[in-house]
């Protein structure tokens, strides 16, 4: 009685096993679409092509005021240079660190660091332009939106808070991008663009003129 109990079982196991595998299948089914979105490769962005209110990272002061001025319409007057500049530790010379213009809520500063390798018919490169606006809820959503529409997907997508575009984000989805990546940040209302590949070339600059042959 045993075995024929066995051999029963046996049976029905086999003839089971069709259903066993459609059920195994079927449970698999709804994670395809996930496994899908995550082998998707975060975006890479080549950010130097990016501009915010028509500035780019690697303009000069020249190339600054004249891309302010035309995105904005504005007079000269309406651009501010550094009212107390100090001394360029890379020209030896009294120039302005940033330029802003300011209208009807809208703030956009650019910064500047001196150009290396050094050009004394263009001293100054931007590395750093921030827009900013009035904090409310609606223009944070205005915001994230002509974000959105002007320059795509994130890199750091689906993350939100910041929002980042750059080159060699993290590959692992939402992760976000390096801290020595030129990058776009959109955090709620200020927008801010940045290379700090600029910043580096000016310390590398000062630390070389700093080396000194020991005497001992």
């Amino acid at each position: 009685m045993l075995r024929v109990g066995i051999l029963q079982n046996r049976e029905r196991t086999l003839r089971n096993k069709p259903f066993l595998r459609a059920i195994a299948c079927a449970l698999l089914l709804p994670a395809l679409p996930a496994s899908a979105a995550s082998a998707a490769s975060p975006r890479s962005v080549d950010v130097p092509t990016l501009d915010v209110a028509g500035v780019r990272t690697g303009m000069d002061y020249d190339q600054v005021t004249k891309a302010l001025a035309d995105h904005f319409q504005a007079a000269p007057a309406d651009l501010k240079p550094d009212p107390f500049p100090g001394e360029n530790i890379v020209t030896h010379t009294r120039l302005p660190s940033t330029l802003t213009y300011e209208k009807d809520g809208t703030r956009v500063t650019v910064h500047f660091e001196g150009r290396v390798p050094v050009d004394p018919a263009r001293p100054l490169v931007a590395w750093l332009v921030t827009y900013q606006v009035p904090w409310t809820p609606a223009n944070a959503e205005g915001m994230a939106k002509a974000a959105l529409a002007r320059y795509g997907t994130p890199s750091n997508a689906p993350t939100t808070l910041p929002m980042q575009w750059c080159a060699r984000p993290n590959a692992n989805t939402g992760i976000g991008c390096p801290a020595d990546d030129a990058r776009l940040d959109l955090s709620q209302v200020q927008l801010t663009l940045t290379d700090p590949a600029w910043q580096q070339a000016r310390i590398r600059f000062i630390r070389g003129q700093q080396t000194v042959q020991p005497r001992l």
